[in-house]
């Protein structure tokens, strides 16, 4: 039977205080422009820890440190959205990239069903789940600047197929899950990332009488709704005494420092403090909860290869083995024709894997003998989450063929897991449906290569069926032939600076090898700089061969 997903978020902004509170408001925010940082790398996977070892302070604030973003009002049920963006945005400053405000109203649009029916079946003024996030930022469709999307409207009508999905500027390549009984893992991240999405059971009852101290205790038996936010700081010597809502108090000190989305007319201008010891908080409850731990910069030289754009739903964990291989078959892209990285999802934190690229064999299918495939990477699974392998730059040689993933989870005595775009129901509901095909992915077991949709049918009468969760980075790399010789005639004269001008005029494209050559400084762009450098050249010298 299929097994349902986690509970629905999330609380909504129309939420009534109770006597004596102030946090709970529709004020709307002030939002500005032009969050600015320092470093413009076109790739970052990981902060060096401020903290050494297994020290952390008592207490830290990424808001004091400038890594949040003004806190917003949300709109509908779409907390999920603004702490989905939120974290990811504070990410963004952690890392010192210069960002602007993204919008939340792309996220929820996309986040919608699509015209053929399938995608999430919800509306803009619908709940949403804390998975929709990962998949938005990881499918590389999105984390769009509010600037650029000004003319969206959450409309009802609306469907996924109508918003634009190429204007992202960052994309996410890895994410780690986050559990309770693991504080100073949430603790790290906060102070790497930024910093933390996760949920709790929300109800007004459990603030405290200064309207900035929330606890729910384990015996908390009245109405809640779940509700989404960002971890962004912590204080070990919070006093419990704080959190004298309508319950028992928390037995120690300490509490995480929350980044709201009902405004920011409280107190603490939008943010409040959670107990350490909230029962819902990091629980299994509402997952997953996570940090966003690498991005790329999206500048036209990366392309991001996949077969499914909403990310792991589920957790493919169906055959009971400790060694699998699982492989998406891509159709890949002739001008970005090197594969730098490899993203996939699992749970099977611990384990060993690889990689591998395979070229297909009979009947359009990948190869089955192992001796054709090609290894292109060794590692552990640092974390539950999304894993991001930097791999040497592998030039593939056919625009077809598949990225193999085989996880070894012997040492770990766990049965192998890997994230799957699988459909969803809540209660008797369907609230996602994906759009798997025959041929997008394969599962391979004791040396047989079996199509995952034909997997779904046999064992589980299932024909809607799964993708997994695997993807590409490609990039372009073509080593140059003759250093300033953009139109390829074998010399280097006036003719390359015109070539080269025109290209920088927009009035043609320099791709491939031409491109490189164009580079004379090889500095990794063409500029007018690369025509000045040709022309200084051609003063004293003719040509060259």
């Amino acid at each position: 039977m299929k097994r349902t997903p986690v509970k629905i978020l999330c609380a909504s902004l129309a939420v009534t205080a109770t006597a004596g509170t102030s946090l709970i408001g529709a004020g709307a925010a002030t939002v500005d422009f032009g969050f600015t940082g320092t470093k413009n790398d076109k790739s970052v996977s990981v902060v060096n820890n401020e903290a050494e070892g297994d020290e952390l302070p008592s207490s830290y604030s990424s808001r004091d440190l400038g890594y949040v973003t003004p806190v917003k009002s949300q709109i509908y049920n779409s907390c999920w959205a603004f702490a989905g963006l939120a974290t990811f945005e504070s990410m963004l400053l952690r890392m010192g990239f210069e960002i602007e405000d993204m919008s939340t109203t792309h996220l929820n649009l996309w986040a919608t069903r699509h015209s053929d029916g399938t995608g999430w079946l919800r509306d803009v003024e619908s709940d949403g789940y804390p998975v929709i996030p990962i998949g938005y930022l990881t499918s590389w469709q999105g984390g769009v600047f509010q600037s650029e999307v000004s003319d969206l409207v959450l409309s009802n009508t609306s469907t996924a197929d109508e918003i634009p999905t190429d204007l992202a500027r960052f994309g996410v390549t890895s994410v780690k899950y986050h559990y309770k009984d693991q504080p100073n893992e949430i603790k790290r991240s906060v102070m790497d990332y930024g910093g933390v999405y996760t949920s709790f059971a929300h109800t007004a009852a459990c603030f405290g009488t200064d309207g900035v101290s929330y606890y729910m205790p384990p015996e908390y038996s009245g109405y809640y709704m779940g509700h989404s936010i960002e971890i962004v700081g912590w204080d070990d010597n919070y006093p419990k005494e704080s959190f004298n809502g309508r319950g028992s108090l928390p037995s120690e000190n300490g509490a995480w420092l929350i980044k709201n989305s009902w405004g920011d007319n409280n107190p603490l201008g939008g943010y409040f403090w959670m107990s350490y010891e909230d029962a819902y908080v990091f629980t299994q409850k509402y997952t997953p909860s996570y940090s966003f731990t690498g991005v790329e910069k999206l500048d036209g030289t990366k392309k991001l290869i996949q077969n499914e754009i909403y990310g792991a739903t589920y957790e493919f964990e169906y055959i009971n083995s400790d060694n699998l291989t699982f492989l998406n078959r891509f159709d890949f892209d002739d001008d970005y024709n090197v594969i730098d990285k490899i993203t996939f999802e699992t749970k099977n934190a611990g384990a060993k894997y690889s990689l591998y690229f395979v070229p297909d064999g009979k009947d359009n299918q990948p190869e089955s003998d192992l001796t054709k495939w090609t290894k292109l990477y060794d590692g552990t699974v640092d974390y539950a989450g999304y894993i991001c392998a930097d791999i040497d730059d592998f030039e593939y040689s056919a625009a077809k063929g598949s990225i193999a993933v085989n996880i070894d989870a012997s040492e770990i005595s766990s049965s192998c897991s890997i994230g799957v775009g699988e459909w969803l129901t809540a209660g008797n509901d369907m609230v996602f449906k994906n759009k798997s095909r025959h041929g997008d992915s394969y599962i391979m077991q004791d040396g047989s290569i079996r199509d995952l949709m034909d997997w779904y049918e046999i064992n589980n009468n299932d024909t809607i069926g799964g993708t997994f969760t695997i993807k590409a980075i490609t990039a372009q790399y073509y080593p140059a032939t003759l250093i300033g010789d953009a139109n390829l005639d074998g010399v280097v004269n006036i003719n390359d600076v015109t070539q080269i001008q025109r290209h920088l005029s927009e009035m043609i494209t320099l791709k491939k090898t031409a491109a490189s050559n164009a580079d004379y400084n090889q500095d990794g762009s063409i500029t007018i700089d690369d025509c000045t450098m040709i022309q200084r050249f051609l003063a004293e010298y003719d040509d060259f061969e």
